[in-house]
């Protein structure tokens, strides 16, 4: 069977418990951790490749966003959980990730594109290499590994960029925006102590991401108002679970913590199963989450805090609201199974593209 674009994203998501449990381990096993995701992460730029040459699918637009924030999940969360970068820097990350999404759901609705921006793609590359940065700094703050690296690619980049000049006659905006960053990079790392670095590249990380979703705002938000209340509440409903998840982490148990990386990945695939449903012309169930899920898991939360303190309360809020989200992908996954398997037919009779 020849591996197509498809299979490696379905391996990307498949795999990527694997180094998420690893980064919790001693420092042979966060090593392995790193080089995990550094080998998921090649897998990001090998698709793209597969999926160039051999065109694209339905199924193949929807996995691979989803891989990617599902991807930006696993290795953020951490990052926080382990105290190595601030609540304060990931959680607009999220908040841009889940308002662009949406955006989406509601210009496809009226008929209107929100064309993936040159810069939206810089910025899931800046956030796959940052948050490795940022996790290879604190695990070696010496700084040798990081400037060895940095240094290397540095020059790996500067030897390309002068092969596609000497062939083009000049250089991409991609590949002079990779030359500025590890220069800046770079320079960082000498000049700084750890701390301040991880600081440093992540909010550089949080930057650029905000300047992507600035661009989606401009077009979505007026969308988004245009078409009522209602779509104003679904908005809202669609960042309050994962959103309020991740802002009550840190009074959970860091063992626990895993359950928030759960809710932010089930709805980040939830919310690609909506607009492909959408897409499909299938009905929309989101309502299950505005007039059920939310109410119960808040309920959850305001009983807790009355009955068991706030710390209690957190806890089965996040339990019950992973409970809730497995459900709902369930019940999306059953609900919109024809289109999945047509779907796949598709893909198995013109072969597994992206």
């Amino acid at each position: 069977m020849k591996i197509r674009a498809n299979h490696l994203t379905v391996l990307r998501i498949i795999l990527l418990p694997l180094p998420y449990f690893l980064i919790y381990g001693d420092i042979r096993a966060k090593v392995a951790a790193l080089a995990g995701f550094t080998l998921l992460g090649l897998t990001d730029y090998l698709d793209g490749l597969m999926a160039r040459r051999d065109g694209s699918t339905p199924l193949g637009k929807l996995l691979d966003p989803v891989a990617d924030k599902i991807f930006i999940a696993v290795t953020l969360i951490p990052l926080v959980d382990l105290d190595i970068l601030p609540l304060w820097i990931v959680w607009p990350i999220f908040l841009r990730e889940f308002l662009v999404t949406e955006f989406r759901t509601f210009c496809t609705a009226s008929r209107k594109q929100l064309r993936v921006t040159e810069l939206a793609k810089i910025k899931t590359t800046l956030q796959m290499i940052g948050a490795g940065l940022i996790f290879m700094t604190d695990m070696f703050p010496d700084k040798t590994v990081l400037i060895a690296f940095l240094s290397g690619a540095l020059l790996a980049t500067l030897f390309l960029a002068a092969v596609l000049y000497w062939r083009n006659g000049h250089l991409s905006t991609r590949v002079q925006t990779a030359l500025s960053l590890l220069a800046f990079g770079l320079v960082v790392g000498l000049a700084l102590r750890p701390p301040q670095i991880i600081i440093t590249y992540g909010l550089v990380m949080l930057g650029i991401t905000l300047m992507s979703g600035s661009q989606y705002l401009i077009i979505g938000l007026p969308e988004c108002l245009r078409q009522g209340l209602p779509a104003l509440v679904k908005l809202i409903a669609s960042l309050m679970l994962p959103l309020l998840s991740l802002a009550l982490m840190p009074s959970v148990p860091k063992e626990l913590s895993s359950l928030v990386v759960i809710i932010v990945a089930l709805e980040f695939g939830s919310q690609g199963l909506d607009m492909w449903a959408m897409q499909e012309g299938k009905i929309d169930i989101s309502w299950i989450k505005r007039r059920i899920l939310i109410p119960v898991a808040l309920l959850s939360l305001v009983l807790g805090c009355v009955f068991y303190g706030f710390k209690n309360a957190v806890l089965a809020f996040l339990l019950v609201t992973t409970g809730l989200c497995i459900c709902y992908t369930v019940a999306n996954i059953w609900i919109y199974r024809k289109a999945t398997y047509r779907t796949y037919n598709l893909v198995k009779k013109h072969g597994t593209k992206r």
